[in-house]
């Protein structure tokens, strides 16, 4: 372990050596992420989170549902663990185990019923909490047809959630919140694999996923070194030191996305074509572009990230 420590230490200045020629362009991404000063949790007030997380529990538990945080609070939790600032979170979003439209009716009247959430007229998977927070309630299990969720209602009525069983089964971490809940949260591959699903489906919609995969990407060394370190430790050999920070990232990402989704072929190789897209359109891909845009990188540099994702997953 020791030689680990020394290496990781050795593999940080390597990469600032390596990017020694952004220094005279522009701050370094990192330290323009370390900038920002609010935890990621605490941007939604933290008094407001607690009421909403009580009431969800409340209502979740009392109709027996499944439950997991996904999206952009999943990923505040793993940065804020990590005291890493993020930008604001607006909306809190969980993934519903279901079998029906019942259960799914059953969840949301109770909600209004006793904790006087509203519906929203653009989105029928959305409700909204009695202090005006949006709450995304997104269902899977029995109630999807061919992994497509559809709803009676206005607005919004359709979503695909590919991905989201397999996330339930391998790809969530048990997680004490600041708020004294514990809740089950999908993992940081977990969230780089729905938000790949999530661009695909709706890349005019999706426009924050890019840039939030390479945040991860970004800061996953050292928010997740002691798993590297424990389970990864191949990737440290001889021969194998050229790696930047982000590329061992990357292939580490991708190998515990393959853990999760193992099981599902084509979801598998539906994931490894999307990587393999971006790459190979390199500056043509909005994703790529969107991810330059987001560090201050090159395009070259993403595709180098994307390309580990891929090599991780397909081993």
């Amino acid at each position: 372990m020791t030689f680990l420590l020394l290496h990781y230490w050795y593999m940080q200045i390597l990469s600032l050596l390596m990017n020694r020629d952004v220094w005279k362009q522009q701050p370094l991404f990192t330290i323009n992420i370390l900038k920002m000063s609010l935890e990621n949790i605490r941007e939604i007030k933290e008094g407001d989170l607690k009421e909403i997380f009580d009431a969800l529990e409340e209502a979740f538990v009392a109709l027996e549902i499944d439950f997991y945080l996904i999206g952009a609070i999943a990923r505040d939790v793993w940065f804020s663990r990590a005291n890493k600032a993020f930008r604001k979170s607006k909306d809190v979003d969980f993934a519903i185990l279901v079998g029906s439209h019942e259960e799914y009716d059953a969840l949301r009247a109770y909600l209004k019923k006793y904790k006087d959430f509203q519906d929203t007229k653009d989105n029928s998977f959305v409700m909204l909490t009695p202090t005006g927070i949006q709450i995304d309630i997104l269902p899977f299990g029995g109630i999807e047809i061919d992994s497509d969720v559809k709803l009676d209602g206005v607005g919004f009525t359709s979503i695909r959630v590919n991905g989201f069983s397999e996330v339930h089964k391998a790809g969530t971490a048990d997680v004490t919140m600041q708020t004294g809940h514990a809740f089950k949260v999908a993992t940081l591959p977990a969230i780089v694999l729905l938000k790949l699903i999530a661009f695909d489906d709706r890349p005019e919609k999706r426009h924050k996923d890019p840039g939030d995969i390479s945040n991860i990407i970004a800061h996953y060394f050292e928010m997740q070194s002691d798993l590297i370190y424990n389970e990864h430790n191949d990737l440290f050999i001889t021969g194998q030191l050229d790696k930047s920070l982000e590329q061992i990232a990357g292939i580490v990402i991708g190998r515990e996305i393959k853990k999760i989704i193992a099981e599902n072929g084509e979801l598998t190789q539906r994931v490894s074509n999307i990587l393999t897209r971006h790459s190979k359109e390199e500056e043509k891909s909005v994703f790529i572009r969107q991810m330059v845009a987001e560090t201050g990188t090159t395009v070259r540099e993403m595709v180098v990230w994307i390309k580990a994702i891929s090599s991780g997953l397909m081993e």
